[in-house]
């Protein structure tokens, strides 16, 4: 029994915290990574729309620099060699200002450099001669529409210094309107830029130059990133550098966690530039793990309910057991024993089992003040209330002219026991026989056992040497009374 209730408390709380983890799991994890999969499209546009506005704000910044008077007057100097020291001075002036943390730029530019009309380098920002009469019109798309009168943006790489930067290029103008010459300003696509536009979407950000993942906010993964793209992803990747459309969701393995990605092509790109957003997929189903709680709790209650199944099952079965080892015993012919369990729960049991006991094995019961009862006559025994009549007083010495008759009392004290048993068991038998009983159920045997008790019990009670009983009949009724021998 104890195996049953252990057993069936522990599949309990194993079908209630399984079954929550997985009611609860499943539905969490799905709307963790639907925020992944199903945005993500959403987000390359995020993105892309970032970049735009990131080249517009640079272009609208180069404008308002170009459009100063100390770059007008770059054009103004004697000689070639006065023009080349405004430029430089201007460029550099250029590149503190954009530096400054105001501008919402992150840093000084890469590259400042100022052109003539003809788009050749004047001078550049860091080295006065460093790329001096370099023509960019061809290799800068944006240079040539600059020196037409319209300001923009373009994406240059520049592969004598390994960058691949986006440019903002404004006319430079004289007074009277005249396209003088460019200003033009550069913006490496380097990891800071990347994780920058990363932290803003809560994603994963790579921008692919040629064969390279040119700058990204992966930290350590960028080749990894790049086996799958030129791998698995080539055609996509190939697709997006040629400014065809956003690809389509790809799933790939960077330092041991998935991510979702989409590749597409770079806005205002003319130089062969994709980038790639990712959704980390691995983190957001570990948004989920703090329902392994759930699992671990049941593993506590599971323990718990062990320990408390062990406790309350030894509780509640071992008066169980011993009552009925009770009653085996008094089967097997031990009719003198009876229950005796020290339990709130099973106490009342314990009594009523005692009585029906008494009742089957034809024993007398005795209340408080040592009055013997006898069970009815169909069940084997003395009759109920045959101890009517024979009580003590309250304050513990006994009622009757058996307790103040002095003479009675010292010829009970001094009959024999043997004698007295004997005796005493005839004259029950014969009152009873007188008032139309059946007595062959009542054996001397059992009459003398439960005699002794009762008479024990009372000594210990009222502190006396001993006590006898007496016959006692009042009409139908046959009753023991005890008499308090000090």
């Amino acid at each position: 029994m104890r195996a049953k209730i252990i057993v069936g408390n522990l599949i309990a709380i194993l079908i209630a915290g399984l079954g929550a983890y997985a009611l609860v799991k499943g539905p969490i994890e799905h709307a963790m990574l639907t925020e992944v999969d199903g945005r993500l499209a959403d987000d390359f546009v995020l993105l892309d729309r970032s970049v735009a506005l990131n080249a517009r704000e640079l272009s609208s910044l180069v404008g308002e620099l170009a459009a100063e008077r100390p770059m007008r007057e770059v054009f103004t100097a004697l000689d070639e060699n006065g023009r080349r020291n405004r430029a430089f001075d201007q460029a550099e002036r250029a590149a503190t200002w954009l530096g400054d943390p105001a501008r919402g730029r992150g840093g000084p530019p890469s590259f400042v450099a100022i052109t003539d009309d003809a788009g050749r380098v004047v001078s550049r920002n860091a080295d006065r001669n460093r790329m001096y009469t370099r023509e960019l019109r061809s290799s800068v798309p944006a240079v040539g529409r600059a020196l037409a009168g319209i300001t923009g943006t373009d994406l240059w790489e520049l592969s004598e210094e390994s960058l691949v930067m986006q440019i903002g290029v404004a006319p430079i103008r004289t007074e009277e309107g005249r396209v003088t010459g460019t200003l033009v300003v550069g913006y490496d696509l380097s990891n800071g830029l990347a994780t920058t536009e990363a932290r803003r979407l809560h994603r994963e950000v790579a921008f692919i130059a040629g064969e390279r993942v040119y700058g990204s906010s992966l930290s350590g993964n960028a080749d990894a990133l790049r086996g799958y793209l030129f791998g698995d992803g080539l055609a996509a990747t190939t697709a997006a550098r040629d400014g065809g459309a956003m690809s389509g969701a790809f799933t790939v393995m960077l330092g041991g966690r998935e991510f979702l990605g989409v590749v597409g092509p770079l806005p205002s790109s003319s130089g062969h530039v994709a980038m790639a957003i990712l959704g980390d997929r691995s983190a957001q189903r570990d948004k989920a793990a703090p329902l392994s709680y759930i699992l671990i709790f049941m593993a506590v209650g599971l323990l718990l309910s062990l320990a408390y199944g062990f406790f309350i099952g030894g509780t509640l079965l071992k008066p169980v057991e011993q009552m009925e080892e009770t009653i085996l015993n008094v089967l097997n012919g031990r009719q003198d024993l009876r229950i005796q369990v020290e339990s709130a729960e099973y106490g009342g049991l314990a009594y009523r089992i005692n009585q029906l006991l008494n009742m089957f094995t034809g024993t007398p019961e005795a209340d408080e003040s040592g009055r013997l009862s006898s069970p009815p006559p169909a069940a084997g025994g003395w009759e109920e209330g045959g101890a009517a009549g024979g009580a003590a007083a309250a304050g513990g010495a006994p009622s009757g002219e058996e307790a103040s008759d002095p003479e009675l009392v010292a010829k009970l004290a001094a009959e024999p026991e043997e004698t007295y048993y004997a005796r005493i068991y005839e004259e029950y038998v014969a009152a009873k026989q007188a008032a139309g009983e059946n007595v062959a159920n009542i054996s001397q045997d059992k009459f003398v056992q439960r005699l002794k008790s009762n008479e024990q019990a009372l000594t210990k009670k009222h502190g006396c040497r001993m006590v006898r009983f007496q016959v006692d009949v009042k009409g139908s009724q046959v009753n023991l009374k005890p008499v308090i021998i000090p």
